[in-house]
């Protein structure tokens, strides 16, 4: 056989061998990395969550009896929880701390409004809509989201941000509704979600995970097609998590509106389907409850049994529920009456509930 034959044939080896160790390299960072960079909500089953009556208050300060008072009546875990810091307020670096020591995932409802100059969050919006929209807009508060950013950043961990949540209904100032409605409404929302969404990954904080959430079915939600959730959707690079919230009230509210009774999938069902088709986030219940009141055949105790079954076998898309354990509107609280509590505490021992995750 010719010399330069053989040659050729131990180079061509060599080569193949080389190109093999490298493959596997590849191959073993690959695996490694998506160790450290597990898919978002890739958890069996659906994390326990909930917002504790008295959360504001409390939370800020590192104060979790309420949490362990849930956990002790519901014989229960949690696994994340919701509170509502605005605009007036810095990031909760102690509280989210606090939290995380326990395997809890903060989820901050970040309302864009400002308590010390409009407790109630009821200014009204002028004809250009609402200030505080053309304001950020306008880089008035540029440093104070830099700074919130910064905050999160350096928590180094899992944190879910809700911003504009229920942005489909007319009752808050950063909704559709109140920015134009049908004249441009969705387009401002989405392009306030982008600008501070935009500032945050400027910054790095990739651990600040995106929760875009509308609201089902309502007597104080346009069901004209100019607000339907695909006309709020910022596109798949803008949201980590898409949320749903929904309440069952009956049979009126208590400002003396008529409300029509509402299972779990009149509150869900429809919500749903329309949001999987906008992306392939995981899903969340943001917020979710039922008051104590009989209806037919059908009581609270009832409902609670069916929501959970529901969720199991057939919105498997949720990896977390949020259980608005206060008593405001309504009683939502799970323990509104033993029937209601012995419900909750009967579906939470089905081990698809959990009250922590493999993720970090």
């Amino acid at each position: 056989m010719p010399e330069n034959f053989i040659n050729k044939s131990k180079r061509l080896l060599y080569f193949g061998l080389f190109l093999t160790v490298i493959l596997i390299g590849l191959s073993s960072a690959m695996v490694k990395s998506n160790q450290f960079s597990p898919k978002e909500g890739d958890w069996e089953g659906c994390v326990v969550g909930m917002y504790p009556e008295n959360g504001n208050e409390k939370i800020p300060g590192g104060n979790l009896h309420e949490i362990d008072d849930f956990e002790s009546i519901t014989e229960q875990k949690v696994g994340s929880v919701v509170w509502f810091p605005t605009w007036d307020d810095e990031f909760p670096t102690l509280a989210c701390n606090k939290l995380a020591e326990r395997g809890i995932i903060p989820h901050l409802t970040w309302e864009l409004f400002w308590p010390s100059e409009d407790p109630n969050n009821s200014r009204q919006t002028g004809p250009d809509g609402y200030e505080g929209f053309n304001d950020v807009l306008a880089g008035k508060y540029d440093d104070y989201i830099d700074r919130f950013a910064e905050d999160a950043k350096a928590f180094d961990k899992k944190v879910l941000m809700r911003f504009l949540h229920e942005f489909n209904g007319n009752w808050y100032v950063w909704s559709g509704n109140k920015n134009g409605g049908a004249d441009g409404g969705p387009d401002q929302v989405i392009a306030v979600w982008k600008y501070v969404v935009n500032r945050f990954r400027a910054k790095g904080a990739n651990n600040v995970k995106w929760l875009w959430v509308p609201h089902g079915p309502s007597t104080d939600r346009s069901e004209e097609a100019w607000n339907h959730v695909s006309k709020y959707w910022p596109g798949d690079e803008y949201v980590d998590w898409i949320g749903l919230d929904g309440y069952n009230f009956y049979p009126q509210d208590p400002w003396g509106g008529e409300r029509p009774f509402r299972d779990f999938d009149n509150c869900f069902r429809k919500l749903y389907d329309d949001c999987a088709k906008l992306g392939n986030q995981p899903m969340m219940i943001a917020e979710f409850g039922t008051g104590e009141f009989e209806y037919q055949d059908f009581d609270k105790a009832d409902w609670i049994t069916d929501a959970f079954t529901k969720i199991k076998t057939e919105y498997p898309r949720v990896k977390i529920f949020t259980w608005f354990n206060i008593n405001k509107e309504l009683d939502w609280r799970v323990d509104s009456s033993p029937e209601a509590l012995s419900a909750f505490k009967e579906a939470m021992k089905d081990p698809y509930y959990t009250g922590s995750t493999s993720t970090p």
